[in-house]
């Protein structure tokens, strides 16, 4: 049941109560969240979880929740002022003249290729790490309400199957999901059981649902790690058998930064397709330019 106040309802005025009434038709993971103002910005989000009736067909010993978000201590309709504003105004990983050697490094062109590719990004007005609209900058990562230094702990004995039913309740982030050492099963996405599937990382977005399977090998504790797709933070937490155990934090990746194929800028099929085009417009002198890439 999705209320949005004055398309699907009329709201709830303060003081006052709604209730919402709805057939649970199926089960699975699944999360609420208010649709009024910025309150979900605010922390108006949590989990719903509805067990099935007969045998679950997910085997697990161990069972916790997971829940994903971002948090800002600035007032979050100053946020989306500044957004409206300028729209890169939380983006602190542009490419500089700073940095102009160490992304020379990271992809391996020289200097001449880096500034070439800069003044197109520049005469595009458009910027390559433009990844969130929302960063680190500003806000703090969470991992069930705790930030990575609170470190909460999702206890567990070796051995046992543990399921892990992990929501992304944020209002801007997108995770990449990985535990260092350990794979996760994928048992069921947005609420639905599916085809179990093994991975050592999945990205999850904004409203998504995955439930894992992990096995805890040993008595050692593992680091469950949310790293934020443009690399800005991250939040995390740690499986152990014990409270006060913690594993290593792995370090941060570099931020990726966007290419023209991202952009949908680059066109299939290089000069394909030109034939008999001579008497266009502007295509004189294009003989002999069929091998020309794109």
């Amino acid at each position: 049941m999705d209320g949005v106040p004055g398309i699907s309802f009329a709201g709830i005025p303060a003081g006052e109560t709604f209730t919402y009434r709805f057939p649970v038709r199926q089960n699975g993971t699944y999360w609420y969240h208010s649709h009024s103002g910025f309150q979900e910005q605010l922390g108006h989000y949590g989990q719903l979880i509805v067990d099935p009736a007969q045998t679950d067909p997910v085997d697990y010993d161990v069972e916790h929740t997971v829940v994903l978000s971002d948090w800002t201590f600035e007032d979050p309709h100053n946020v989306f002022r500044n957004l409206k504003t300028i729209e890169g105004y939380y983006n602190f990983q542009r490419p500089t003249l700073a940095n102009i050697d160490d992304q020379m490094q990271a992809t391996g062109m020289a200097l001449g290729e880096v500034i070439g590719k800069r003044l197109s990004w520049q005469g595009m007005r458009m910027d390559p790490t433009d990844i969130a609209d929302v960063t680190g900058a500003t806000y703090t990562f969470l991992m069930n309400g705790k930030s990575a230094d609170e470190n909460p702990v999702f206890l567990a004995e070796p051995g046992q199957k543990v399921r892990l039913r992990i929501v992304n309740a944020s209002s801007q982030t997108y995770y990449d999901v990985r535990i260092p050492g350990l794979p996760m099963t994928v048992v069921q996405a947005d609420g639905q059981d599916i085809k179990p599937v093994e991975t050592d990382e999945f990205r999850i977005a904004v409203a998504e649902t995955y439930d894992v399977i992990i096995t805890l090998p040993d008595d050692q504790a593992y680091t469950l790690f949310a790293e934020t797709m443009d690399r800005s933070g991250y939040a995390r937490g740690t499986l152990a058998s014990r409270v006060g155990m913690s594993a290593a934090i792995p370090e941060p990746r570099r931020r990726p930064m966007l290419n023209m194929a991202d952009m949908g800028m680059m066109m299939k099929g290089g000069m394909e397709g030109m034939e008999g085009m001579e008497g266009m417009e502007g295509m004189e002198g294009m003989e002999g330019m069929e091998g020309m890439e794109g």
